[in-house]
């Protein structure tokens, strides 16, 4: 499992200091680009530009647990739940000081940029995703 902390700033708050839910969301795909880069070996960079490949989300589902705050620590853990022939299931589980605060399940699909269609997964890349499934 691949693990990262990130602050709750406040541009990802309500008016009342607690963290604003689609922000979780840009969160968790801080997270994922973080992950993919340490997990794939390519940051989101060379993915999109020299590779022309994306990663893009075609499912999610999300759980609230516990109102997050700004100032809070949160930590981001993500794992490989499934690879298949061009997509991967990640769970990502956010907590902060140990106590659940958010989780999401996503399905992401490897794409030709050119083509906007899925493509396999290249060998090597499919034996990285293989290696951390939890």
């Amino acid at each position: 499992m691949f693990h990262t902390s990130l602050p709750l700033r406040f541009a990802h708050c309500d008016p009342a200091g607690i963290a604003f839910y689609p922000r979780y969301f840009e969160l968790c795909d801080a997270a994922i680009e973080d992950w993919t880069a340490a997990v794939l070996g390519i940051d989101r960079r060379t993915l999109h530009l020299d590779m022309r490949l994306g990663l893009p989300t075609v499912s999610l589902h999300a759980e609230f647990a516990t109102p997050s705050r700004l100032g809070d620590r949160l930590d981001f853990t993500v794992a490989v739940t499934r690879a298949g022939r061009s997509s991967v299931d990640l769970a990502v589980a956010i907590a902060c000081a140990g106590q659940p605060r958010f989780s999401v399940r996503y399905t992401q699909v490897l794409i030709d940029l050119a083509q906007g269609r899925s493509r396999p997964w290249p060998p090597e890349l499919l034996d990285r995703l293989n290696k951390e499934i939890s």
